[in-house]
């Protein structure tokens, strides 16, 4: 049986869908099609119900998904046992990363850790935080970087590795740039650039208003980007103000691209984390980079060069 087809099955049934799996394997609907009735072929039974609009698998359907995840599960604990007899660290680090630390701590973390060991590589992809602590739970990624610490009762665990503040900047020619300070009533009468509603960023900053009774539709915000960079970019040629990452603004605020404004009265803070399934058995490339991360992320403020106020 072709091991390939069998995770293929497995995926099918944890997504949900054919068109669901096959952009997850990054391949066609029709050969994930293919790989399931040549799966069917080999085996001579049916395995999914096809007279349903939904997923549903039949009697032998349920008998081959145990068989699946008996394989899969033999073949990471293989992996994992074959790894430690490795005196060397190599092989790939398959990353899940919400927007900020995945742009801005995940790389430097991988930077440093594959200069100490050339012989290994990296894949990070960017998603939401409760998609990066279901990557996680399901196994699809080792690791993960996000905002949001994983329940406990997922048999997950997580340290926290940085705190970042959501600021609020303006081009250094805005005239708000050489007050002082402010107030909610000052803002209101502003352009806004933001992050789409699904981002950390957005909902901290919602949830902060929130707590100050101000609605967050009531700024005006006339331009949405999916990036932060593509918000600072947007501010540093005078499009409007935006509240973004510290972390993100960094750079801007070192080159004096942009200018942080103070608002009174509004602070908002907030945690990174890694998280990883700590009841499984992660492979040795794994353990190390936990090993160097938990070390370096115990220095006080490691990621951050601090910028001009």
């Amino acid at each position: 049986m072709n091991l390939d087809y069998l995770e293929t099955f497995r995926e099918l049934v944890r997504l949900g869908s054919f068109s669901a799996v096959a952009k997850y394997l990054s391949i066609s609907q029709p050969a994930v099609s293919f790989q399931i009735q040549k799966m069917e072929a080999d085996l001579g039974t049916t395995l999914i119900d096809r007279s349903q609009k939904k997923l549903k698998l039949t009697d032998s359907g349920y008998r081959v998904l145990e068989f699946a995840e008996n394989v899969h599960n033999q073949y990471t604990a293989l992996g994992s046992d074959l790894d430690r007899f490795r005196t060397d660290i190599v092989g790939e680090l398959k990353i899940a990363a919400s927007t900020i630390p995945g742009e801005f701590l995940v790389p430097p973390l991988l930077g440093e850790f594959m200069s100490f060991h050339p012989e290994t590589t990296a894949h990070v992809d960017i998603m939401d935080s409760i998609t990066v602590i279901d990557s996680v739970k399901y196994g699809d990624y080792k690791l993960g970087f996000c905002g949001t610490t994983p329940p406990e009762k997922d048999g997950m665990s997580g340290f926290k590795i940085a705190s970042d503040e959501i600021i609020l900047i303006a081009s250094p020619t805005h005239p708000l740039a050489r007050t002082v300070s402010v107030d909610f009533t000052r803002l209101k009468l502003e352009s806004f650039i933001g992050r789409e509603v699904t981002s950390g960023t957005r909902q901290s900053l919602e949830h902060a208003l929130q707590n100050h009774g101000i609605s967050i539709n009531s700024l005006q915000f006339r331009l949405i980007l999916s990036h932060t960079h593509s918000v600072i970019s947007a501010v540093e040629a005078g499009s409007g103000l935006a509240f973004v990452s510290s972390l993100g603004a960094q750079k801007s605020l070192l080159l004096g691209t942009v200018k942080r404004l103070n608002v009174a009265g509004l602070n908002i803070k907030r945690d990174f984390y890694c998280i990883y399934y700590s009841s499984g058995e992660n492979l040795r490339l794994t353990e190390e980079f936990l090993s160097f991360i938990k070390q370096k992320s115990s220095g006080p403020d490691w990621y951050i060069n601090s910028p001009p106020a």
